[in-house]
């Protein structure tokens, strides 16, 4: 089989997935979730000192077009272990079903002006979150332009939004001549990505 074959079959199964009823009924029991002063006792300053330290490791090649550091930022770093922790949590408190779960890509992002990140999900992850470390009111929203009511949601310094990892998003070009930095990751069922 063609690998151009294999790859739109593979968009096939996903799209019917994503349009499953079954998916519907996961979207209402696993909503977007917003927390704030998730994790007031940290320093945001330090978590993007981290960030620019390691520079842009990912080189802009992946769906996020701005300064990205490494995939296992959490295994790296203590600071970024603990705000994957709170995703966790915030997770486990969020689903319907205690489900055995683990955190399974950490990284940082920053963005500067005229930076974004094209529309993508983080299928087969269960969960999908990020951390606001720095940003203003108008720095560029996080978006979810697959259809449902959910609105784009405007970043606030030290708050996570978790959200259910099938849902397409992304984030427009950062208007603001200043930096927008986060911390992002996804979180697995380990039943179904067993380690």
């Amino acid at each position: 089989m063609s690998a151009l074959k294999t790859l739109a079959d593979n968009m096939t199964h996903k799209t019917a997935l994503r349009n499953h009823p079954n998916a519907r009924e996961f979207h209402e029991k696993y909503p977007l979730v917003i927390k704030k002063d998730c994790l007031g006792h940290m320093s945001n300053q330090h978590i993007k000192t981290i960030i620019l330290k390691s520079k842009d490791e990912q080189k802009r090649k992946t769906n996020v077009k701005a300064m990205m550091t490494h995939w296992l930022m959490h295994k790296q770093e203590s600071i970024f272990a603990e705000i994957a922790v709170q995703a966790l949590e915030l997770a486990e408190k969020t689903g319907p079903h205690k489900i055995d779960m683990q955190t399974s890509e950490c990284w940082g992002a920053l963005y500067r002006e005229g930076d974004f990140t094209q529309k993508h999900d983080h299928w087969p992850q269960l969960w999908s979150w990020v951390y606001n470390v720095e940003c203003c009111s108008e720095c560029s929203p996080l978006v979810f332009p697959n259809g449902h009511s959910t609105p784009s949601i405007y970043p606030e310094e030290g708050t996570m939004i978790l959200f259910p990892a099938w849902v397409l998003h992304s984030v427009p070009s950062q208007p603001c001549n200043h930096e927008r930095v986060i911390v992002a990751g996804n979180i697995m069922n380990m039943q179904l990505n067993p380690v």
